[in-house]
């Protein structure tokens, strides 16, 4: 049968994980009376606001996909509007907004999308908090990956530490969570997108395609 290696910061049930990302979580200082409402791209980011104290009912937010609208709600967030898991999908929420309020984008060091110039350019007042920086971790370039394995990726990030200390062969089968990891790939593989910008369903996806293998 052939391995599933999942290539992200966390681990899935039932696949290989390779832990190729380490988190380092920042501390920027905050005024959150300055805003109508805060814009999330990832679990990240509230894993950091964690070490914040201020009102989450309070406060409006956009969160770029389904999963990380639940771990909005999980950690107190009330009024969320939800993205179809791309950073294109946030102005569009913007608009039906109507320019009210000032926002804050809660983001890592490095970005792969170019969303908030759009929504700057239409005339949203968005500022941004840094509050995580993600980084290769070293200590995950020591496995053993199979001829025949599967890769899941789940960021661009994933992808560039991978091919730090491994090759991606022909025999391997790609799988990416989403059109942004996708367009991480430079070369001409081919490569195979998750139906929903989730794990669960990029993991689901290699699962069916080890079903549907003939043996290696």
């Amino acid at each position: 049968m052939r391995p599933i290696y999942l290539i992200s910061k966390t681990p899935y049930e039932g696949v290989i994980h390779i832990p190729i990302l380490t988190i380092s979580f920042l501390n920027p200082n905050i005024d959150f009376a300055q805003y109508t409402g805060m814009i999330i791209t990832s679990k990240q980011a509230l894993i950091a606001l964690e070490h914040y104290t201020f009102d989450r009912e309070h406060f409006e937010y956009i969160c770029v996909s389904q999963n990380t609208a639940q771990a909005a709600r999980e950690a107190g967030a009330v009024q969320i509007e939800t993205g179809d898991g791309y950073g294109k999908s946030i102005p569009q929420i913007l608009r039906r907004k109507e320019r009210k309020g000032k926002w804050l984008y809660l983001r890592p060091k490095v970005i792969a999308t170019e969303w908030l110039e759009t929504a700057r350019s239409e005339g949203y007042i968005i500022d941004e908090a840094i509050l995580y920086e993600t980084t290769c971790n070293k200590e995950a370039y020591n496995h053993c990956i199979a001829d025949n394995g599967i890769l899941v990726f789940t960021s661009p990030s994933s992808i560039k530490c991978f091919r730090e200390a491994y090759k991606i062969l022909p025999t391997h089968t790609v799988v990416v969570i989403g059109e942004t990891t996708k367009n991480a790939f430079s070369d001409a593989k081919e490569v195979l997108v998750s139906p929903q910008t989730s794990v669960a369903s990029a993991v689901e996806l290699a699962q069916e395609i080890v079903q549907n293998s003939s043996p290696f």
